[in-house]
Order: structure tokens, then C-alpha cells, then sequence
């Protein structure tokens, strides 16, 4: 009884998806609403973006490391203040 209802809900579900979502009049690869296409990318595109990511990690490194170091020299200072007292 619960299995011949569940089919029957398969049933009218399945053609509402059909209706909704006509796809099986054309194959996937010819999907309108695919924007991505076919992106060639050529060796030096490639080098260029790996070239640019480690530039920005290098930059970012740098930086951490300019505020480390400013944190330093103030608790350096913080601790000769500390030791004439």
C-alpha cells in the first residue's frame, strides 16, 4: 500500500521535474546557463598568476614580520625602562 503511494508521488513528481526542467530535449553540454566555456590557459598566463600569488604572500610575510619586529623593539624598550627604575 505505502509503496504504490510512494510511486505514485514518484510519478507526479518526476513529471513535474520534467516540466520544470526541460533538459531531456537537449544534451547537458549545450547548457545555456554555462557561462564558465572552455578557458584555454596558455603556460605564461599560468606562470604570471603563480608569479603574482607568491608576490602576495611575500608582501604579507613582510608585513608580519615589520609588526613583529616594531612589537619587539617596544617591549625591548618597555624592558630598559623597567630595569633603570
Amino acid at each position: 500500500m505505502f509503496f504504490k503511494i510512494r510511486e505514485l508521488i514518484w510519478v507526479i513528481v518526476s513529471e513535474i521535474e520534467d516540466w520544470v526542467y526541460p533538459y531531456q530535449d537537449r544534451p547537458v553540454e549545450d547548457n545555456p546557463y554555462d557561462h564558465t566555456g572552455h578557458i584555454e590557459i596558455d603556460e605564461a598566463r599560468y606562470l604570471r598568476s603563480l608569479l603574482n600569488t607568491d608576490n602576495d604572500r611575500i608582501e604579507r610575510l613582510q608585513s608580519e614580520m615589520i609588526h613583529v619586529l616594531n612589537k619587539l623593539n617596544e617591549l625591548e624598550i618597555k624592558l630598559s625602562e623597567y630595569g633603570q627604575k
